[in-house]
């Protein structure tokens, strides 16, 4: 394992560390630790992962296949987290739209406080640990050591 994977791996860990800390401090869905597996809620534990991992290799992708520059990546976070939101809200619609359906009602009739309904869901999660995955390749290629020149090739300059 490289040196770089260790580091990612740490700021994974460190960023899965302070999710689950902002989860105790703010309302936000609660990780609720059991041993009971069959009550584990495993969608909380997992969506870090690939949120993480989905944007920390999207970025270099965006870069060479898409033409994105370096203005882009910095105003990701707020695409990124405006475009969760927007999913969520889509998707949420939707399903109480089916539900709606499925009853005989009109969906009008829900007082559906979709921000509250995100917040309080594992989803945000997945949107705080892609954020988080946008910082950690954001400091991998920032402060990540320049490739020194051998000493006889700056010498015979």
């Amino acid at each position: 394992m490289g040196s770089k994977n260790l580091k990612v791996l740490f700021l994974f860990l460190v960023v899965y560390g302070l999710l689950y800390f902002l989860g105790l401090l703010l309302p936000l869905q609660d990780w609720a630790f059991t041993w009971d597996l069959s009550r584990l809620d495993y969608t909380l534990f997992l969506l870090p992962i690939p949120g993480f991992y989905f944007i920390y290799f999207l970025i270099p992708w965006m870069r060479e296949e898409l033409g994105f520059g370096d203005t882009f990546i910095y105003i990701f976070p707020l695409l990124f987290a405006a475009a969760s939101y927007a999913a969520f809200v889509v998707a949420v619609y939707y399903f109480y739209g089916n539900q709606a359906f499925l009853n005989g009602v009109d969906i009008s009739v829900f007082n559906i406080d979709y921000f509250d309904i995100f917040v309080k869901s594992s989803f945000i999660y997945f949107a705080l640990a892609g954020i988080g995955g946008w910082g950690a390749r954001v400091l991998i290629e920032n402060f990540e050591e320049a490739p020194s020149k051998p000493k006889h090739a700056a010498e015979k300059k």
